[in-house]
């Protein structure tokens, strides 16, 4: 269980959350926008995490892994390369190549100026829009796909349903607290949004390179352990 918590809280860095909960602050009734991005995504997320572990049920074996246990060739490799991508987000080495590797491809196509999709959509939005504005951007990421394969292999139905709902109540914290925030304190919650947003987009990745180097060592020792 503490490993799916853990998932849910990386699932949970998600800066794109908190600028879509800035623009919804500067709009016309707020609270009533943001109740609704929350509500489109929470209810997507859950409906495809439910989709997604039927079809983690009834997987079979793939790459020598089954439904109970993943063999052990596949946790070692797994572990490897996330300890690489970790060690690539968190040290200043890392992100050194990642630069120098940038600067030597570049974009053929570049990044087009101005809004995004989702900005463009929510700065004009209605209850409507800011709902499915909050499903089209939160269905399962990688957080959320290796906690379902896990919740997939070692619970059963109730603890799934249980623990669905407790790992969505965690990954969107960054919309819930604002939420509850303009209820008590409007301009602290903009505030605070605004020094949020600026924290994880300067060590969001740091944070998630962390949580990924954890993760990958359990899967080395587990997959060592295995092939004993």
């Amino acid at each position: 269980m503490l490993r799916i918590v853990l998932l849910a809280f990386g699932a949970a860095i998600f800066p794109a959350l908190l600028a879509c909960v800035a623009i919804l602050l500067s709009r016309p009734e707020p609270r009533r926008l943001i109740l609704a991005f929350y509500l489109g995504g929470l209810l997507v997320s859950i409906v495809s995490g439910f989709a997604v572990l039927t079809v983690f049920e009834g997987g079979g074996e793939v790459a020598g892994s089954t439904s109970e246990s993943p063999h052990p060739t596949v946790s070692i490799a797994v572990g490897a390369i996330g300890l690489l991508f970790a060690w690539l987000l968190v040290s200043r080495r890392g992100r050194m190549l990642i630069d120098r590797w940038r600067s030597r491809h570049p974009r053929r196509r570049p990044k087009k100026e101005g809004p995004s999709w989702v900005e463009r959509r929510l700065d004009h939005a209605t209850v409507r829009i800011a709902f499915v504005v909050g499903g089209a951007i939160n269905l399962p990421g990688p957080f959320y796909l290796l906690a379902l394969g896990d919740l997939a292999t070692d619970y059963g139905r109730p603890e799934q349903i249980a623990l669905i709902i407790l790992f969505n109540a965690i990954m969107f914290m960054l919309l819930e607290i604002p939420l509850v925030g303009y209820l008590v304190d409007p301009a602290w919650t903009e505030r605070a949004v605004s020094t949020a947003a600026g924290w994880l987009n300067s060590n969001g990745l740091r944070v998630i390179g962390l949580l990924v180097g954890f993760f990958s060592i359990s899967l080395l020792v587990q997959g060592a352990i295995a092939a004993l």
